[in-house]
């Protein structure tokens, strides 16, 4: 059986159980299972996205298709570097050339990072224990009267960011963009000079925490909406130069790289901003020739607007001020705050309306006007525990879930809600008030869990 022809009958079924179960049978097949690795480790990257037009070679009689197993290790020099930009390219198209169509099918699919047929991280993992490497991420508690007792002052309230959340890693000379899963979001090197300037402010690789916005014609950003549809292009390598030419990086945190990967900043936080602050700074006032292009390079790094406050009632007015200017929060940030893949209890997210992140777990079919399309998505906490269904898609929308609904199932969308209620039609689950559809997010592969759902 082809490893295309596995993955198929993977998507041949929304259940999870079901793709669990073929992922348990197939996890012997060591092809099948490199396949897996390299398209769903967060830190495999072969920095392509655009799959470059190729044609198959043809074939004398007697002659073979290059293998799969062949192609694989030919992606290695890419994820090695040993061919960047159009040389990569290049080799790419070469190795597409030299496969057969259904091999083809696959290696395009491991490059998307999306093996399109609904599997995630955690169906592999629960048939393989820790085979796909989990993506660190600071993440902030919400506001209530528990946690908002964990903050000390003073403390930072800085700007809840509107955009995607994102990392920039600078290794030497390459550096990598990347969102909350490590999944790459290539914008085609437009942060790369600023980044390795701003790194070598610090004397060594480095990783930097914020999040991606996307700017008008006059450096304002623009809304979430559009702007994540932008981004979301560089996720599936379909951005133009002059769309990445407008995205921002909102930054908040930076430290070593070697921290980043053993999970843990050695610095408290007030100092690991401080040292933020001063070399972006440093980097902007540079007077020298080249000033103005630093300068400019130094506005794709936007430090995060900030207060430091005294007190709860100071961290409400910030808060309440940013409200009226349209922002969406703020999160508190004690001094103190390491960073580490947790839900910190010493960052705590303020925010006027509610949001959480669930799972595609199945889908209502249409009625009336949309019969034969799908009629709204059936949605679920992590632990199931909170679960709803969600509708009001536009028709284009609507037409494009319905194409795609099986490899959607596992995928993560927000939910924009009024409230957490118990569910009129089973006892144990709780539904939400009100849901409304805000958008999919590409760059998340787990949903929250009931005890984050508020």
């Amino acid at each position: 059986m082809s490893i295309l022809h596995i993955l198929e009958e993977i998507n041949a079924d929304t259940g999870k159980l079901y793709k669990q179960a073929l992922v348990e049978q197939h996890k012997s097949n060591p092809l099948f299972m490199r396949v897996v690795k390299l398209a769903l480790d967060p830190y495999v990257n072969f920095y392509i996205r655009k799959i470059p037009d190729y044609t198959f070679k043809f074939l004398v009689p007697g002659e073979k298709h290059q293998s799969l197993e062949w192609a694989l290790d030919e992606l290695n020099k890419l994820s090695e570097r040993e061919f960047t930009g159009h040389a990569g390219i290049e080799h790419l198209r070469d190795i597409l050339s030299e496969l057969d169509t259904s091999d083809a099918t696959v290696v395009e699919r491991i490059i998307g990072k999306d093996l399109r047929c609904g599997m995630a991280d955690g169906i592999v993992n629960a048939a393989v224990k820790n085979f796909i490497p989990t993506y660190p991420c600071l993440l902030a508690r919400p506001y209530d009267e528990k946690n908002i007792k964990n903050i000390t002052y003073p403390s930072y309230s800085q700007l809840k960011a509107d955009g995607l959340r994102a990392n920039v890693l600078v290794k030497g000379r390459k550096v990598t963009t990347c969102g909350r899963s490590g999944r790459d979001i290539d914008l085609l090197g437009e942060l790369d000079t600023i980044s390795q300037l701003l790194a070598a402010e610090y004397g060594c690789d480095m990783f930097f925490d914020g999040e991606f916005v996307v700017v008008d014609a006059n450096e304002n950003i623009i809304d979430r909406k559009t702007g994540n549809g932008i981004i979301n292009k560089a996720i599936k390598g379909t951005i133009s130069q002059e769309e990445a030419s407008k995205i921002r990086f909102q930054v908040w945190d930076a430290f070593p790289l070697d921290e980043f990967f053993a999970g843990k900043s050695k610095q408290a936080y007030n100092l690991r901003f401080e040292k933020l602050i001063k070399a972006l700074h440093k980097i902007s006032q540079t007077p020298d020739a080249t000033a103005e292009i630093l300068k400019n390079g130094a506005l794709r790094f936007r430090l995060i607007p900030y207060e430091v406050v005294n007190s709860l009632e100071e961290a409400v007015w910030h808060f309440e001020l940013l409200l009226s200017e349209g922002h969406e929060g703020t999160i508190l940030k004690n001094y103190c705050a390491l960073w580490e893949d947790s839900r910190s209890k010493h960052l705590v997210k303020m925010k006027a309306e509610r949001d959480c992140d669930l799972e595609i777990i199945g889908y209502n079919p249409g009625e009336g006007k949309f019969v034969g399309q799908v009629g709204s998505l059936i949605c679920a906490s992590s632990d199931r525990l909170v679960e709803v269904s969600i509708s009001g898609f536009s028709d284009p929308l609507r037409l494009e879930i319905t194409k795609d609904i099986n490899n959607l199932m596992g995928s993560i969308v927000t939910i924009i809600y009024n409230e957490r209620i118990k569910s009129k039609a089973r006892t144990g689950v709780d539904s939400l008030f009100l849901p409304r559809f805000a958008e999919f997010r590409t760059d998340k592969k787990v949903a929250n869990s009931s005890k984050e759902i508020k």
